[in-house]
């Protein structure tokens, strides 16, 4: 049974109106910019929240966002105090059974290391600004399917943008499966891949003209549509993390 998700229209029009490499990428970083802001606000405050704060935490990149964008820290110290406190509190008992003084064999010793190591792992895996952005862009995903099957005007817009970013394509695809059957899921997968590679072949030719474009002998000639090439290239490759850095040949 398709899973339901909260219908949403007018962000996906409006990504789609900038005509960027992938809409997607527009609003995977508007979301993952709402939730930092939100984690940093009086919100986390609030007992039922510190609770899922102390237990769940960040992993390493959102934690490193959350000090970038930390303008007063007072928030975000408090969070990290009592979530470190969980942390330790987790971490006790197999610290605990590491410093056991009862003999036990090589295999059960690599057996308590491990499990402390599965431990610390997911911790560190473990995020609330993931789970929330996976949730939204899974959201997203269903709100994109759904207009390409509900309204002729959406469709057309998506066979005529630039596609998608290999990092975001997978989950689109994957909701197309859950949402849709039969000849519609073969349509959209089609039109999809067709967009996908026609521009893919448009970046590939621009990614060319941007390393030409260091030979001394091309110096004087247009950049044409080429001189950010490799910042949306990269974008297409991996995803959100190229949007908005400066080109280093602009």
């Amino acid at each position: 049974m398709a899973r339901k998700y909260e219908l949403e229209t007018i962000p996906i029009w409006d990504a789609f109106d900038q005509e960027s490499e992938c809409p997607l990428c527009i609003l995977d970083e508007a979301a993952e910019q709402r939730y930092v802001e939100f984690f940093l606000g009086n919100s986390v405050m609030l007992p039922e929240m510190r609770v899922e704060v102390n237990k769940t935490g960040f992993c390493p990149d959102h934690f490193a966002r959350l000090w970038n964008a930390a303008g007063n820290p007072h928030s975000l110290s408090l969070v990290t105090h009592t979530h470190l406190i969980d942390l330790m509190d987790g971490a006790r008992k197999w610290e605990s059974a590491l410093r056991s003084g009862a003999p036990v064999s090589g295999k059960q010793t690599v057996k308590r290391v491990e499990r402390y190591i599965e431990y610390l792992r997911g911790r560190e895996r473990s995020c609330m600004i993931c789970d929330r952005m996976d949730y939204t862009l899974r959201r997203y995903a269903f709100s994109i399917v759904y207009l390409w099957d509900k309204k002729d005007d959406f469709a057309q817009t998506l066979r005529d943008s630039k596609g998608f970013c290999y990092h975001h394509l997978p989950g689109l695809l994957q909701m197309a499966v859950d949402q849709l059957s039969g000849p519609k899921l073969a349509r959209f997968a089609a039109e999809v891949a067709a967009c996908g590679r026609r521009n893919m072949e448009r970046m590939e030719a621009e990614l060319l003209w941007y390393t030409q474009k260091f030979d001394y002998q091309n110096d004087g000639k247009p950049w044409g549509t080429s001189k950010d090439a490799l910042q949306r290239a990269l974008q297409k490759i991996a995803g959100k993390i190229f949007r908005g850095k400066r080109d280093r040949r602009s």
